[in-house]
């Protein structure tokens, strides 16, 4: 008898971000998306290089770079990515965004029915913000998570 061979699965995928301000890029994706520290690691000065945010389901990793690790000439194509937020409202969002000043696009309804806009967060990697169609798929459901173990810290 043969045995079937199960493929492995991935069980979460969580981007992580180098940045150049730790604490300012904690502080705009606490602002304007809800992102709580979960988890974080501090240098021998106690400054956090590293942290693990968490809004709803969506997850991010922020990790500072020195000087010489920052890329600031024609990234890579293998940077050349998006992260795909889906805030709780998109209208308010885009007009807090707007208001603080910060490089985002007008919201434009898309042929396939979401409202959408693009905005380049502090160390300029792009957030493409929608807010889809009802009945589009399985992410229209309530995305509370049930089982997290891990309760968020406030960010400072």
């Amino acid at each position: 008898m043969q045995r079937s061979h199960s493929k492995p699965r991935v069980k979460k995928l969580v981007p992580s971000l180098g940045v150049s301000d730790i604490q300012r890029s904690m502080a705009f994706y606490s602002d304007f998306f809800g992102f709580e520290v979960v988890d974080s690691y501090e240098n021998d000065d106690g400054e956090t290089v590293w942290c693990w945010l968490r809004a709803g389901v969506g997850e991010l990793m922020l990790q500072q770079l020195d000087e010489e690790q920052q890329i600031t000439l024609h990234p890579a194509i293998g940077q050349s990515w998006a992260l795909y937020l889906r805030p709780d409202d998109l209208g308010d969002t885009h007009m807090r965004l707007r208001s603080s000043g910060a490089d985002v696009s007008d919201l434009e309804m898309t042929g396939y029915g979401a409202r959408e806009c693009f905005v380049t967060d502090p160390d300029g990697y792009e957030l493409w913000l929608s807010e889809p169609e009802a009945g589009l798929g399985p992410d229209d459901e309530d995305d509370d998570p049930e089982d997290d173990d891990v309760e968020p810290a406030s960010i400072h």
